[in-house]
């Protein structure tokens, strides 16, 4: 995927829409407004929403304006692009006018700002977590896949509200080590023709040097999450710059 030397990119992730997050639903719309007109792209870098059980959930009142402002970008002219987040990895609306769903990766590779960079979620650069490996290859195999879609809405809510909850008290009791991101995958990316990397995940908005082999350097970028504030990446006139909204 390429863009033109003058593109604008935005990028953003663990958003964590839900209902009981009504501040944090104004922000992000704000944000959209803010968006449109000017963004080429715009990369959701996962866990944009909190918890996303398949296409029945826009059905529930707070869905539907973020869905339509998403479309209205769209509409805009910007290009949207998103990437599973451990929380709404089941992502399954179209957000144009058409009718197929929206792709959803684990990671791509772009061009932007003149270099290139490579994006995830950030999950998978977090390799010591040995036992959300193994619950993430079950809660994305076809079978959990088709339960979640074949399930009543409320039903299936419930049950991924209670793994939810589960799996941060889970979290809480694992070791730095284990929920730290592994560097040496970062590098493998940077050494495999990019320039920088891009995730989220670890909501902390921060920027690293990385050393490579021979002297030379990479970038690694983590976004932050939105609570009282948002965070997010800017790409514009060759420049990457981490910005706060609020």
């Amino acid at each position: 995927m390429t863009a033109t030397h003058d593109a604008v990119d935005y990028f953003v992730s663990d958003v964590h829409l839900a209902a009981g997050r009504p501040f944090v639903t104004k922000l992000f719309l704000r944000f959209c407004d803010h968006v449109r007109g000017d963004a080429t792209r715009l990369f959701l870098l996962g866990d944009i929403f909190d918890l996303w059980v398949g296409k029945k959930q826009q059905r529930l009142p707070y869905v539907a304006p973020i869905v339509e402002k998403l479309r209205e970008l769209s509409r805009a002219g910007t290009e949207l692009h998103f990437i599973a987040g451990n929380r709404d990895f089941n992502f399954d609306l179209p957000l144009d006018d058409g009718d197929g769903p929206l792709a959803v990766e684990d990671s791509m590779s772009i061009q932007s700002a003149g270099r290139r960079l490579f994006l995830t979620h950030g999950d998978l650069l977090c390799t010591g977590d040995v036992a959300y490996g193994r619950a993430r290859a079950i809660l994305r195999s076809p079978p959990a896949r088709a339960a979640a879609s074949s399930l009543p809405l409320a039903l299936t809510t419930f049950l991924s509200t209670g793994y939810r909850r589960l799996s941060e008290r889970e979290t809480a009791r694992k070791t730095r080590l284990e929920i730290a991101v592994n560097f040496g995958r970062v590098r493998s990316h940077l050494t495999g023709g990019h320039d920088v990397v891009v995730s989220g995940h670890v909501h902390r908005a921060a920027r690293y040097e990385v050393d490579l082999d021979g002297g030379s350097t990479g970038e690694f970028i983590t976004l932050g999450e939105w609570r009282r504030q948002g965070s997010y990446l800017e790409s514009r006139n060759g420049d990457l710059k981490l910005r706060v909204w609020s």
